[in-house]
């Protein structure tokens, strides 16, 4: 639903009465950092911490729509593993070693929102492109004068996420040092987000984007109850996941519509 209506918001700016605008599809790849919090602590574990910032791949593919210079619209569909939790535990000098442990779900979404302009940075200039500058026809951009050019735009929307059923949901399993049971409170939930993204171009040519992006769950999805054993004694604790993350996006527009030149036709 929430796709649908991003879709149609797209198809009604792409109407000519809306001046030039342009399509892009854009892949990307990136890692993802699913987060997690502490309900009750390891009492008594000196290296009990949540979230050990373990990894993982994600897939997207996203539709950009560029209304003018400043504002994009985005939607698209991603797969990745958004709920899961993580920790780490035991002292050496006491327990003579220390663990880390993660598990996460299978979590596709579909992000829709906006991309806003921020700022065009421009770094290190190169004096010697000016002549080849004063040889360039046309239209003469001073942007060939630098090495890297990038736009920096602020990114923002929300997401419908869905927890997909596993065989070990709700079911007691092992790790190294113990064993947790791993509860699904919910499967659906909305997430906004928020991020920067860095679309970097050279001479009137988009080429990759990074995108920098963080996502807050609004309520509990996942429960874990971990018992696990070390040197100095049994521990237990208690883990939630809301779904948020942190991930790094690295993706390449390709542009599919361009009214500019269907106009020159």
């Amino acid at each position: 639903m929430v796709f649908r209506s991003c879709f149609f918001l797209i198809i009604v700016f792409a109407h000519p009465g809306f001046g030039q605008r342009q399509l892009f599809l854009t892949p990307s790849l990136g890692m993802h950092f699913p987060l997690s919090y502490t309900i009750s602590p390891a009492a008594g574990d000196g290296g009990y911490r949540a979230n050990v910032f373990d990894f993982g791949a994600s897939f997207d593919l996203t539709m950009q729509y560029q209304l003018n210079p400043k504002w994009i619209l985005f939607g698209g569909v991603k797969a990745s593993q958004n709920a899961g939790f993580s920790f780490k535990y035991g002292v050496p000098s006491r327990d003579y070693s220390k663990g880390r442990f993660s598990t996460t779900a299978y979590t596709p979404s579909i992000p829709v929102g906006f991309i806003r302009h921020l700022s065009t940075q421009k770094w290190l200039k190169l004096k010697r492109r000016s002549s080849m500058l004063e040889r360039i026809s046309g239209d003469k951009d001073e942007n060939i004068l630098y090495l890297i050019l990038f736009r920096m735009r602020l990114l923002a929307g929300v997401s419908y996420n869905y927890v997909v059923p596993a065989t070990y949901d709700n079911q007691m399993r092992n790790f190294s040092y113990g064993s947790y049971l791993y509860t699904v409170k919910d499967r659906k939930y909305f997430s906004p987000l928020l991020g920067l993204n860095f679309q970097f171009f050279y001479y009137h040519k988009n080429h990759f984007q990074l995108t920098v992006l963080y996502s807050q769950g609004l309520k509990q999805v996942i429960e874990a109850d971990v018992d696990y054993q070390l040197q100095s004694g049994d521990y237990e604790a208690t883990l939630g996941s809301r779904g948020s993350y942190f991930s790094l996006q690295l993706g390449y527009p390709i542009k599919v519509y361009d009214s500019s030149k269907k106009k020159l036709k």
